[in-house]
């Protein structure tokens, strides 16, 4: 029998002396899925065994990363196009597609079993006519080894301790792949940020340059390229950061 968070209250799962131990409890009794919930007013269907994301939808019944969406929201308009590299199940493209009327997004996942977690979600809020869904990888023209993780969400192109070798998947230009220019991006591709993001400013000019990025910083000591450094050099400020992505803004 799969645990239900919702027999713990949630001041008790917060309670210092119990919210390391029954998080690590939960973790290891959570469903394989597919579990479908209503959170924050969207309906999310999750494996919550699988993937970091899925589990906190799931365990603390809220969205994470809600400083980084709130800010991508307030640089985003109807017409507008946002594009999500490394969206997992799609939480960002979701949640902003809903409170974005009219905004349009491309989203990339080369993972097919969060790619198709990611379909249904967009499909389960009515989102699917807005959203291209994408199975490239993005980087250097190619196929690359996609290695994976129990966690689902940390699969990247860089091998990592723990890692496993996936298939090959097909790798392009973020320039390649976009048909009109976006104007937000929100990157998170555990540590291969660089290789994704800093060609498509290489091959474009500023008309072509988003207003707003929200890039994932945990790996950052992977990065060929100092990304916010020439971010900053290409007119970007930060208008803030939180534990793991720094957010951008064009001055």
């Amino acid at each position: 029998m799969s645990l239900s968070t919702a027999q713990i209250p949630r001041w008790v799962r917060r309670f210092p002396g119990l919210k390391t131990p029954l998080r690590r409890f939960a973790k290891r009794h959570a469903p394989r899925g597919p579990v479908t919930l209503e959170v924050e007013g969207l309906a999310w269907h999750l494996a919550p065994r699988d993937n970091k994301v899925d589990f906190d939808i799931w365990y603390k019944r809220r969205l994470e990363e809600a400083q980084e969406r709130a800010f991508l929201a307030g640089h985003l308009g109807p017409g507008d196009l946002f594009v999500d590299i490394g969206a997992n199940i799609g939480l960002y493209t979701v949640a902003l597609l809903q409170a974005v009327p009219g905004l349009a997004a491309a989203t990339f996942e080369p993972l097919d079993k969060l790619r198709a977690r990611q379909v249904a979600n967009l499909a389960a809020n009515g989102l699917t006519g807005r959203a291209a869904v994408s199975a490239d990888a993005v980087g250097p023209a190619g196929e690359m080894v996609l290695y994976e993780s129990v966690n689902a969400g940390r699969s990247s192109l860089i091998a990592f301790d723990g890692a496993r070798a996936g298939r090959n998947v097909r790798v392009r230009p973020l320039a390649a792949l976009l048909d009109r220019a976006p104007s937000a991006i929100k990157i998170d591709v555990e540590g291969y940020e660089a290789d994704a993001l800093m060609p498509y400013f290489d091959a474009t000019g500023p008309e072509s340059w988003p207003r707003a990025v929200v890039i994932e910083t945990l790996h950052r000591a992977l990065w060929p390229r100092d990304c916010l450094s020439e971010l900053f050099q290409r007119g970007y400020v930060l208008a803030g950061e939180t534990d793991e992505n720094a957010l951008l803004v064009r001055a």
